[in-house]
């Protein structure tokens, strides 16, 4: 009878395991209560569609200050087409984070900001009016052909010397030709993108949830961590020299001829941030990437991955701040400062594009530079 009864006892204890086994083998890792659609309306509403709203301003303004100037030339024109030119390329840091969908359908990053500018191919287009932007892959468009043309024609207000009309020298018409078309082509785009959004891509995106690759989370996620890798290597390190067996390429930078290379990597590097807590340009914050990781109390280093994220994103955001304007110039007399921003920028990577995406169950679909050893 003992026999039996250790026996029964036996069995339901195996049940049970095998029970609890099974239990925990069917528990999907992914299953949480995060309102994804909280968090997709937040992003659309308060940080993607106001960016692509000011950035289509911005460069309306940049049109019609390229008019006015194209058609008088002078130094106050000349001036108010340059600050039109910067006010645009710093709202552009903002919208660059959103190459997906509309932006991608248009290639509007490589469009509106392949840099450094090729001057060389930039003056041989001129000079034989090959104005033909359908290679997004080219580096003759966007703001650093502008910067060029704006700022580094010999340098100083000698634009102005190049752009004037002048019946006896047409390589001046060609010029202003090649200036309007360009702002031609960027408004374009930025207005095909920005209205794409507004009408009905925004209705699709705060639907699409779960964690597939195409879904808006996956998309956010492949595209912002994209962004902060070119702000890592293209505006930071490959200037900096570390890409480059520490030989500084200080006329890599972004904005080289009108020397904002160093702000526009800090707005750049604050929009990371506000996309990752949510907050748009009124700096209310809204539903995050921070809240869907605290909500599911992804922890690291004895800290939670939030605390960690952000910790970080504040020495990076201070090593690049502190990085003077025209940063060509800051790298040329002293790399080393550079290159510690660049040290602090790298820190995150492992934090946003290995730790958040494993903990959200989002695969990393974009393809790395292959020269970029991080």
């Amino acid at each position: 009878m003992e026999i039996l009864k250790l026996f029964f006892l036996l069995f339901i204890s195996s049940s049970f395991l095998i029970t609890s086994c099974k239990d925990d083998d069917d528990q999907d890792p992914c299953s949480n209560d995060f309102d994804q659609v909280a968090l997709f309306t937040n992003v659309a509403d308060n940080i993607i569609l106001p960016s692509y709203e000011e950035l289509k301003s911005k460069v309306d303004e940049l049109s019609t200050k390229t008019q006015n100037f194209t058609s008088t030339p002078d130094e106050s024109g000349l001036n108010e087409l340059r600050i039109a030119f910067k006010e645009a390329y710093l709202v552009w840091q903002r919208a660059a984070q959103f190459e997906f969908g509309p932006a991608e359908d248009v290639f509007l990053k490589n469009s509106i900001n392949n840099f450094p500018a090729n001057m060389s191919q930039i003056q041989f287009n001129i000079e034989n009016e090959t104005n033909n932007f359908d290679q997004p892959d080219t580096y003759d468009q966007g703001f650093p052909a502008l910067d060029y043309l704006l700022f580094g024609i010999a340098g100083s207000n000698d634009v102005l010397e190049t752009l004037k009309v002048n019946a006896e020298n047409i390589d001046k018409e060609k010029h202003k030709k090649y200036l309007s078309d360009i702002v031609s082509v960027m408004q374009s785009k930025v207005t095909q993108t920005h209205d794409t959004w507004k009408n009905g891509y925004r209705d699709s995106f705060v639907t699409k949830t779960g964690t597939a690759a195409g879904n808006s989370l996956s998309q956010i996620i492949n595209s912002w961590n994209e962004n902060y890798e070119l702000i890592k290597r293209n505006k930071i390190g490959v200037p900096s020299g570390v890409l480059d067996l520490n030989f500084p390429l200080a006329d890599k930078v972004e904005a080289v001829y009108s020397g904002i290379s160093s702000s526009l990597a800090v707005e750049a590097l604050n929009a990371s941030l506000s996309l990752y807590l949510g907050k748009g340009k009124d700096g209310i914050d809204r539903v995050g990437l921070d809240d869907f990781l605290n909500e599911i109390n992804a922890e690291k280093n004895e800290k939670t991955l939030d605390e960690v994220i952000q910790e970080q994103f504040a020495n990076a955001i201070n090593a690049v701040s502190a990085l003077p304007d025209p940063l060509s110039e800051a790298i040329e007399n002293d790399e080393m400062p550079t290159v510690l921003a660049y040290n602090e920028i790298t820190k995150q990577v492992i934090n946003i594009k290995t730790d958040l995406p494993s903990v959200l169950c989002i695969s990393i679909t974009y393809v790395d530079n292959p020269s970029d050893s991080d």
